[in-house]
């Protein structure tokens, strides 16, 4: 089959395909393969209706497939997860059409779509996968049996609830706008990295990446856990902080430590701004 852009292949996924596709992703969480014949029983269609249906998902490659005990069963890749989020976003009309790749990560990538107004927005699509599994779970102490697709959608479910909480308390953070399966949907920041930006208002950025991590600990009960000039985006002077689901409690110091370390350190080498860092984390932690 000819390569397709995800949003060519969520447009040849029909209500059936999408039936079934939901199908397999809710048995996910019992085992990783499902079985024709559970497919049969818990879609309630007969084997000979639900055979073209798999192959189509199959060679539109949103299933995997394996014989097991005799019998074809299937699992959905990461594709069809995407797809579902499309669908799930279109529906809540928060999307209406997607559009390209504009950023590739170990555990996501980000589209450009749009909204029913034609206005641009951002859809983060997270993928933790065979590269990234195993450091993601050792960090975040993920039980180690536990599904890729269903770690994937609790990072989508984390990160949203970040932005959504920091976001109404005046943290700098893009505006989320939704949230389907593995995907967020957010504001649009045509901005460019910190690391990349040459600032004319460093002290006034510093202050604002500061605040943010002081709403999310204060207001959010969150540390960022993984705060660094990557996951800063500057667009006219202002900053917004990103990248959001390893986010961790209150609890874990080192944690917060290790945030404000990696910022204040790379203020300090780019634009001579020397802050202590006791007083920082007292300023972070509400103290007087």
């Amino acid at each position: 089959m000819p390569s397709l852009t995800l949003a060519e292949r969520a447009s040849l996924v029909g209500p059936l395909d999408y039936k079934i596709l939901k199908t397999i992703y809710s048995l996910h969480r019992n085992h990783e393969w499902i079985m024709t014949s559970e497919l049969v029983e818990e879609t309630g269609l007969r084997l000979n209706e639900l055979q073209p249906v798999l192959l189509r998902l199959y060679n539109l490659r949103l299933l995997s497939k394996q014989i097991i005990s005799g019998e074809y069963s299937y699992r959905i890749t990461f594709t069809a997860l995407d797809i579902l989020a499309i669908k799930k976003l279109y529906v809540e009309k928060v999307l209406k059409n997607l559009g390209i790749v504009i950023g590739v990560g170990k555990e996501s990538e980000v589209y450009v779509g749009y909204n029913f107004n034609d206005e641009p927005l951002v859809v983060k699509f997270h993928r933790v996968g065979k590269r990234s599994y195993k450091n993601v779970r050792k960090i975040r102490n993920i039980q180690k049996d536990k599904d890729w697709t269903v770690i994937s959608v609790e990072n989508a479910e984390r990160e949203y609830q970040a932005l959504e909480c920091v976001k109404k308390n005046y943290g700098y953070v893009p505006q989320p706008y939704g949230r389907a399966y593995n995907a967020v949907a957010m504001e649009l920041v045509e901005s460019r990295e910190l690391y990349k930006s040459e600032l004319t208002n460093p002290e006034e950025i510093l202050d604002q990446i500061l605040s943010t991590i002081r709403i999310a600990y204060n207001e959010c009960k969150m540390i960022h856990g993984d705060l660094s000039e990557y996951n800063v985006l500057v667009k006219d002077g202002t900053a917004y902080v990103i990248d959001w689901p390893q986010w961790s409690s209150p609890e874990n110091e080192d944690l917060l430590l290790r945030d404000v370390d990696h910022i204040l350190a790379y203020f300090y080498k780019k634009y001579e701004i020397d802050k202590d860092v006791d007083a920082v984390i007292d300023y972070i932690k509400g103290k007087p």
